[in-house]
């Protein structure tokens, strides 16, 4: 029985990666799971069955008119976000849309639109700026402890096979930016703010890929600061650390590093002190995927935290606007052999 009082949430999309977020909702204590839905039964009945029975359809929008969320996670493919988000907004149910929030710069505007124009809560489900370590490592740099902020590197390095399990990945023309870097950009948004301009190189490792699969971009910001910002699927690392996202931030007093196996370093002047910031692994989750699973319950436990109270949520769709403007302009920068643009903030 659905509680009233409750959220309640229904997904669209029953994929790889969706198994994430459909387990997520389902162990919050203050969430109602109404309806999960795809296009392929098959993986319909999989996710109602993970989920101890939630009613399963194969119709989008008969779910949504039947079962009435509060909130609809969309966990698409790109292609499909501003038809699911419209019919969404025409039903007056909130949304939330897997990254990318779309395959291009103009169909993400008109979600935006849309969701301005209808007064529709959006959000995009934008996870890195979500994982327990790199918001600990935010909180340190916002404190002061580093003085001020000079120089920031995000390296997301790996070879893991990607394509087993999201195979569409290797026919698309934009990957490792459009997949991968949206979320090393957002981080760098995330720890240094809006950024005044980027150079970009890309490059393929496989013939049996269209589109790149390594890209090196250094990001400028006000104050003459500096971020190097790295994300390949294409690097044969010794040892290969995936998933875990790399960070290090300095400053005029100190800096703090996030290391391999989650050892972060801190520097406040003289004082140096480790930490193991590894996240906790849930009942649901395994390692070594922990993190990103939780990252995945910290951004839908933030949209609870914010949307239903009637406040902005950090990755709503305007601002992750400016991740895929970012993005677009390190597509420029790369076709130009890596020349400089200039971010319009």
């Amino acid at each position: 029985m659905v509680n009233e009082n409750r959220s309640k949430v229904a997904v669209i999309g029953c994929g790889f990666f969706a198994t994430n977020h459909i387990l997520s909702w389902s162990n919050f204590k203050d969430v109602d799971l109404v309806g999960v839905c795809d296009l392929d039964e098959e993986r319909a009945i999989n996710a109602s069955n993970i989920s101890k029975g939630t009613p399963y359809f194969t119709d989008a929008e008969l779910m949504l008119k039947e079962v009435r969320p509060d909130v609809v996670d969309i966990v698409t493919t790109a292609p499909s976000h501003y038809h699911l988000a419209k019919l969404a907004a025409s039903l007056n149910i909130s949304a939330i849309i897997q990254k990318p929030m779309a395959p291009s710069l103009k169909e993400a505007t008109k979600i935006v639109d849309l969701a301005e124009t209808t007064k529709t809560p959006m959000m995009v489900h934008e996870n890195f700026r979500f994982q327990q370590p790199i918001r600990d490592l935010k909180n340190f740099i916002t404190n002061d402890n580093i003085g001020q902020h000079l120089f920031c590197k995000i390296s997301f390095r790996t070879s893991f096979d990607i394509y087993t399990n999201q195979p569409y990945l290797k026919e698309v023309d934009q990957l490792v930016l459009m997949d991968l870097g949206v979320h090393v950009l957002d981080t760098a948004r995330f720890l240094f703010g809006e950024a005044t301009s980027i150079c970009c190189r890309t490059q393929k490792t496989r013939s049996d890929i269209a589109g790149e699969d390594m890209a090196t971009m250094m990001l400028g910001f006000s104050e003459e600061r500096t971020a190097i910002v790295e994300c390949t699927y294409g690097s044969k690392q010794v040892p290969d650390l995936f998933p875990e996202t790399l960070v290090s931030v300095e400053g005029t007093n100190g800096a703090i590093t996030l290391g391999a196996g989650y050892q972060m370093f801190k520097r406040s002047g003289e004082k140096v002190e480790t930490i193991n910031a590894e996240p906790s692994v849930d009942d649901w989750c395994e390692k070594p995927w922990h993190v990103v699973q939780d990252s995945v319950k910290n951004t839908c436990r933030h949209w609870i935290d914010t949307v239903p109270q009637n406040l902005k949520p950090e990755t709503s769709v305007d601002d992750n606007l400016k991740t895929l403007k970012l993005v677009e302009a390190a597509y420029q920068s790369a076709a130009k052999g890596g020349s400089l643009v200039t971010m319009d903030n």
